[in-house]
């Protein structure tokens, strides 16, 4: 009987111990988290299961992470990429899905330049060579038999050329290198206008099938946006400008 009585009584401590023993909350035990995921311990990926309310404020990848980190106690978040999102078959309101690390968009059907009068037209991708490079946000190309001075569209990279600002010179270098080795550029046009008052060219550059506005924000070499109105991979700017900063790269270490 006194037997019966000690394995009772053992089996009540244990159960009293596990109760009461700090848990990690966002370690997944079948429980998701107040944004309706959990934390894949093994590789640190976020999995989305089922979006809350609060899941659901975020517009962007960059967005989510920053609730994720904000919300979560797993020490996953600290290094918490866009990459490393799983949303499944869940939508964020700026399109993206499960892979946030090239546009979801494809640039749009080449046109060639009006035979009539030899203008660009708006929302169309017309293939470029390049004619001389300026510096990080700025080109001249060939495009159908012209050269158009080109200002990239929606980023704003350090000066390097009237005047020289930290990290001027590496941006303008970033951009000229990957241009003059590009097998393949492509000018897409996008906003309310293909010229600004300065007569140049505005235009999403594609080097090689990536966009070079990505690339070179990724790497913290833009500054600012040029934003005036709503443009085609404007978010995608955006959340590769958060994980520059995340990352401490360029402008941001």
């Amino acid at each position: 009987m006194k037997k019966l009585l000690s394995f009772a009584s053992a089996i009540i401590v244990l159960a009293a111990a596990y109760i009461f023993m700090p848990q990690d909350s966002d370690a997944y035990k079948g429980r998701l988290d107040k944004l309706g995921g959990h934390f894949r311990n093994a590789d640190c990926h976020y999995i989305l299961e089922k979006p809350t309310a609060l899941a659901k404020t975020a517009k962007s990848k960059a967005e989510l992470i920053e609730l994720i980190q904000q919300k979560s106690s797993n020490s996953c978040k600290k290094t918490l990429t866009a990459a490393e999102l799983e949303l499944g078959t869940y939508k964020l309101p700026d399109g993206q899905a499960q892979t946030p690390d090239k546009p979801k968009t494809s640039p749009a059907k080449k046109a060639p330049v009006s035979a009539k009068t030899g203008k660009m037209q708006l929302h169309q991708t017309y293939e470029a060579s390049l004619s001389k490079c300026v510096d990080g946000d700025t080109a001249w190309f060939d495009v159908g038999g012209k050269t158009y001075k080109t200002r990239f569209l929606f980023i704003d990279t350090p000066e390097s050329t009237n005047k020289i600002e930290p990290y001027g010179k590496e941006a303008s270098a970033y951009t000229c290198t990957l241009l003059k080795k590009a097998k393949k550029i492509e000018l897409e046009t996008d906003g309310k206008s293909v010229f600004d008052k300065y007569n140049r060219l505005l235009a999403w550059v594609w080097v090689d099938g990536k966009l070079q506005q990505i690339s070179i924000t990724e790497a913290g070499l833009v500054k600012k946006y040029y934003d005036y109105g709503d443009y085609k991979y404007e978010d995608q700017v955006r959340e590769a400008m958060a994980n520059a900063k995340k990352q401490h790269q360029g402008i941001y270490k």
